[in-house]
């Protein structure tokens, strides 16, 4: 297994979606094409730099989101699945993996990374080859 791929994005709150939000669907839309946009360009950038990809049935992969938050207030990393999952499916759109479906990506998890140190979110996906499950 190789070491992880790592990317970074630092975000203000205002570019952020949360499973507790309650934005107009075309804010959401705006933000989630934003997220997607970002994560495309990254992850093209990435891909310049890495060999091996992309992911796909044959070589799946394990997602990891950490979340650095400006403040010490309390929150439940996972509620930040809506900014993650458009941050996913612009590496969807870069071709990083053939598709975010479950066959490709096996298990994605959340965490609190500490505090970012800035004003802002950070956001850290840490991206690992898997094994192939061999069912019997």
């Amino acid at each position: 297994m190789n070491k992880p791929i790592i990317l970074k994005f630092e975000l203000n709150r205002k570019q952020m979606i949360s499973a507790n939000d309650r934005l107009h669907f075309q804010q959401k839309a705006k933000i989630t094409r934003f997220l997607r946009e970002l994560a495309k360009y990254e992850g093209s950038n990435t891909l310049k730099d890495w060999y091996g990809l992309p992911f796909s049935e044959d070589k799946p992969c394990n997602v990891r989101v950490v979340i650095f938050s400006p403040t010490i207030r309390k929150y439940d990393p996972p509620n930040w699945s809506p900014t993650s999952k458009a941050l996913l499916d612009g590496l969807t759109d870069a071709e990083f993996w053939t598709d975010d479906n479950y066959n490709i990506i096996k298990e994605v998890s959340f965490s609190h990374g500490g505090k970012s140190g800035t004003d802002n979110y950070k956001i850290k996906l840490e991206i690992m080859e898997t094994e192939i499950d061999v069912i019997e």
